[in-house]
């Protein structure tokens, strides 16, 4: 989204996005409660230089003030008001709009105890009519916005994915307080804040999106609800078949009513479009997955987008050269030298044995690999199959090795499998190359201190699958083939059909490639919110129905 487009939009209908958030008091949240809860907890003290250590302190002199005087930086507020001589900085309705937005985005993202009370005493403030008090704890909250900023890079995951912001951080370095000057003092305000936004609020058509998630969170829908599946030629009555028309509307599908309900290729068209924007199987059927999501309330939605927008944060932003895999999505992008070359499904690690998040760089491809089975897969997976079946290694090709630096075999039939404790096993195995290979016929090799790798795979057929969380964390990459030449030709390197070479062969490249495995569960594709199940239950910590558990096919199997 352009800065020209971002101030159009906040001079209108992002205008609305304060009033229609903050139009009555919250009854859930004594706000004096609350905003002593912040003076009493997590009051900071404050230090010029960001490196120097957190010692959250109890200031006496914020203390004996009133609940709706408290501010986490008030010296630094009054330095602020007094280097400006402004007595208010956020009159203006635009830059209200947008430091509104940003914060409640952060709000909704339902990580941080923190900001939720902040943005619940500027709601108050807001609603009470107290304008000074308003703007200095909009100006405080914006310090409190910018450290969070400042320190994403180093505790964004953390917040993400496991733990909540909830003590207050350092107030901001002094170049940041700089810089948040001269825009206040040169009147810059509005592009200052453009550039704290997450990148996914920049994106076009966001801002649509979200003010229509907003609306239709106000409003309440009755569930659709159905016995088994239900699919083209049914006749549904009337009552669950507005209550599903509703639903479809509820995600900008739309459908001419019929008067008797019948489940016509129309339908069937708009369930398949709805099943695509889901991440689910598209043919046409409602079954327990589509109903989940057909129910998913525009609320819950709002919040896993605002998550993903913050989350957005950590991702890398250029697509010069590198490779993008989406957990929830399954789904890899490979780009070289600013252009989309290659795209797949993956399969990624089991609930279980979950594929981390985190980011390495490709080095090499390795054909015909061979597989060092590691220790927990050995322990966990092969030598019990062993003991039931004393045949299984050499099925599988496996050779059992004296030690991870020592390549000589030991013959399987010399151990007694039954005595054998699988964590106090000496001995490390290898699967050798072949058709049956585990790696399949391509390795492609990201070199890094968790072993998580991508790779082929002789399973094809779980490719399938609408969800494929199956592997043991690391990346199973569909069409392996074709990725491993697109990436040697990018790299200069034009050799014969892969798929004759025999022999063991690593080839390394020229240039390493950027790998980032991303946890993104919603998303803007051509102006419309993608939504993806969360896999490994990172949306919701909170507790509550979690979606790991409706996966399976859409016909509920």
């Amino acid at each position: 989204m352009s800065k020209q487009l971002f101030t159009v939009v906040t001079a209108g209908v992002v205008c609305a996005i304060a009033a229609q958030v903050w139009a009555a008091p919250d009854q859930d949240i004594n706000e004096r409660d609350a905003v002593s809860a912040i003076a009493s907890n997590v009051q900071p003290a404050y230090y010029d230089q960001r490196s120097t250590p957190l010692t959250p302190t109890l200031s006496s002199s914020i203390s004996t003030k009133p609940a709706t005087e408290v501010l986490l930086y008030a010296s630094l507020v009054d330095y602020i008001y007094n280097e400006t001589s402004r007595q208010n900085i956020w009159s203006n309705n635009e830059l209200n709009a947008q430091l509104t937005l940003q914060l409640e985005m952060v709000n909704l993202a339902g990580f941080s105890p923190l900001f939720e009370l902040r943005v619940k005493h500027m709601q108050s403030l807001y609603q009470s009519g107290a304008s000074n008090e308003y703007d200095r704890a909009a100006t405080d909250t914006l310090l409190l916005y910018i450290s969070y900023i400042a320190a994403v890079p180093d505790l964004g995951k953390q917040w993400y994915f496991s733990e909540s912001l909830i003590e207050a951080l350092p107030r901001p370095s002094a170049t940041e307080v700089h810089q948040l000057l001269l825009a206040i003092e040169n009147n810059t305000l509005a592009n200052y804040l453009l550039s704290l936004s997450p990148p996914m609020l920049q994106q076009s058509g966001f801002e649509n999106v979200y003010i229509d998630l907003l609306a239709k969170s106000q409003v309440e829908l009755t569930a659709y609800e159905q016995v088994g599946l239900t699919r083209k030629g049914d006749r549904i009555e009337p009552d669950p078949y507005i209550h599903l028309l509703d639903r479809l509307a509820d995600s900008d599908i739309y459908v001419e009513v019929r008067e008797d309900g019948k489940f016509d290729h129309s339908l069937e068209s708009a369930i398949k479009e709805f099943q695509r924007l889901y991440g689910l199987e598209d043919d046409g059927i409602i079954g327990p997955n589509t109903l989940h999501w057909l129910n998913k309330p525009a609320q819950e939605k709002l919040r896993v987008l605002a998550l993903n927008a913050e989350r957005s944060r950590l991702w890398p932003q250029q697509r010069e050269h590198i490779i993008l895999v989406n957990v929830p999505s399954f789904e890899l992008k490979y780009w070289g030298k600013g252009e989309p070359r290659f795209e797949s499904r993956v399969i990624v690690g089991r609930l279980t044995r979950q594929t981390p998040i985190f980011a390495t760089k490709m080095d090499s491809l390795i054909v015909n690999p061979t597989w060092n089975v590691p220790w927990k897969i050995m322990v966990k997976d092969i030598i019990p199959k062993v003991k039931n079946d004393p045949t299984y290694l050499f099925s599988q090709r496996i050779e059992i090795l004296e030690g991870w630096h020592n390549r000589v075999t030991v013959d399987p039939t010399m151990i007694d499998w039954k005595e054998v404790q699988p964590k106090q096993f000496p001995y490390r195995m290898r699967q050798q190359a072949g058709e049956s290979n585990a790696l399949g016929q391509y390795k492609f090799n990201t070199p890094n201190e968790r072993a998580i790798f991508l790779h082929d795979t002789p399973g094809k057929q779980l490719f399938n699958e609408s969800s494929r969380a199956y592997s043991s964390g690391c990346i199973r990459v569909e069409h392996a083939d074709k990725f491993a030449q697109v990436l040697l030709e990018h790299q200069g390197k034009l050799l014969d059909d892969l798929s004759t070479y025999r022999a063991n062969k690593a080839i390394s490249f020229r240039t390493r490639i950027p790998v980032h495995i991303i946890y993104q569960t919603a998303w803007l594709e051509d102006g419309k919110a993608h939504f993806r199940a969360d896999v490994y239950q990172y949306d919701n910590r909170r507790g509550g129905v979690t979606e790991t558990a409706l996966i399976k096919n859409e016909r509920g199997q």
